[in-house]
């Protein structure tokens, strides 16, 4: 089984145990294939529950053993790094940055000289 394939099983089962639960074997995702190859090797620490049934529904997994701790912890060597990806936010030309900056302060003036104008007209004909 290659190191790619066991370190993939090794992070669904770290992940179906984090969850709190002794999971059965079908349940952390695991092949026929897969669940022999690591049980075999003792990466990992199974036992018997039920007498019928295929392997995958007959054993539970108590644990990872340290052969598997060990694969987890080597998990950067086996995989290429990660893209890093940089979130920037688009450049605006210097025009629209004076114009977003004070285009609240505009619409104030606006409303404060309407309400003189409204308060000149009201109280000239209205008095």
């Amino acid at each position: 089984m290659p190191l790619a394939q066991k370190l993939k099983a090794l992070r669904q089962i770290r992940f179906a145990l984090d969850q709190g639960e002794l999971p059965l074997a079908r349940a952390c995702g695991l092949t026929q294939e897969e669940f022999e190859a690591l049980a075999n090797e003792q990466l990992i620490e199974v036992y018997f529950s039920k007498d019928e049934g295929p392997d995958l529904d007959r054993y539970h997994i108590s644990k990872i053993l340290p052969g598997g701790w060990s694969i987890l912890s080597q998990a950067h060597v086996a995989e290429p790094d990660p893209v890093r990806v940089a979130v920037v936010p688009p450049h605006k030309s210097v025009c629209r940055r004076i114009y977003e900056g004070t285009r609240s302060g505009l619409w104030d003036l606006i409303k404060v000289g309407f309400g003189v104008a409204l308060g000149w007209y009201l109280k000239k004909y209205f008095p």
